[in-house]
């Protein structure tokens, strides 16, 4: 079975010593550039929604803090914790994210336009009707991420850990896929039509009616190939050895 991550019992952190001292408010108010700041359960709303200058957090600290429609256009944040932070409309184009947590967060309906996450956990994030146009996320923890209902076009994934999560409908034409691990993950509806999937594991994957029209799978962990599944993959490429599997369902013998 997938390894399903431990429920997350949110706490304070301790304050960042190397981080800028006086009130958390105060200091998201007047200065732009923060560092080592702790915002847990704090209400970001009225700062950020009157002042939309992009700003820079490193090693701060949002844990269940509430940023619903907030103004974090270009901002950029660096090694920091937002584990279970509520995003829910916010206007989040040309963020960029490194490393750190965001895990349990709410991203619903927000606007993520050019979002770039790199190296960050993000599992059981929700995103339905986020926009997501040419959205990137690398190096990614995202098991029981729900990317369900999103809008727009050009997302990207390359080395995610997406097992368990929830991607029904999504459209992924034309991506070329690297490292993604889908294990036990929902991809009903999902389209993979001219995917090319280098690297990726889908065993156990949900692929109800999914579409793997002209999908390139050569390069991809297919799993235990039963006459089912190798059915779902109808009109996909792929290699001798995957063919030989199937022929191995289907009781054939293969001679040369």
């Amino acid at each position: 079975m997938t390894e399903v991550p431990p429920p997350f019992h949110p706490h304070r952190h301790d304050p960042d010593p190397a981080g800028q001292q006086g009130d958390p408010l105060t200091l998201l108010a007047t200065e732009t550039d923060l560092t080592g700041l702790d915002f847990t359960g704090l209400d970001l709303r009225p700062t950020l929604r009157r002042d939309p200058r992009p700003r820079t957090f490193t090693r701060c600290t949002f844990t269940e803090a509430n940023l619903r429609g907030a103004h974090l256009a270009e901002a950029v944040f660096t090694d920091c914790t937002a584990t279970a932070a509520d995003f829910t409309g916010a206007l989040l184009d040309q963020v960029r994210w490194q490393g750190g947590s965001a895990a349990g967060a709410k991203f619903t309906d927000a606007d993520c336009g050019d979002l770039t996450c790199d190296s960050a956990d993000l599992a059981n994030t929700k995103w339905g009707g986020a926009l997501l146009a040419d959205a990137s996320f690398t190096g990614c923890r995202m098991i029981g991420a729900r990317l369900t209902g999103h809008r727009g076009l050009g997302l990207t994934l390359a080395r995610c850990n997406l097992a368990v999560a929830n991607l029904n409908g999504l459209s992924l034409r034309g991506a070329h896929l690297v490292g993604i691990r889908f294990t036990e993950a929902d991809l009903g509806g999902v389209d993979f039509r001219d995917c090319i999937l280098e690297d990726c594991r889908l065993a156990e994957a949900n692929l109800r009616a999914a579409d793997f029209t002209g999908a390139d799978l050569r390069g991809a962990d297919l799993g235990e190939l039963t006459i089912a599944i190798a059915a779902q993959f109808r009109g996909a490429v792929i290699s001798p050895d995957q063919a030989a599997q199937i022929c191995t369902a289907l009781g054939l013998n293969v001679i040369d």
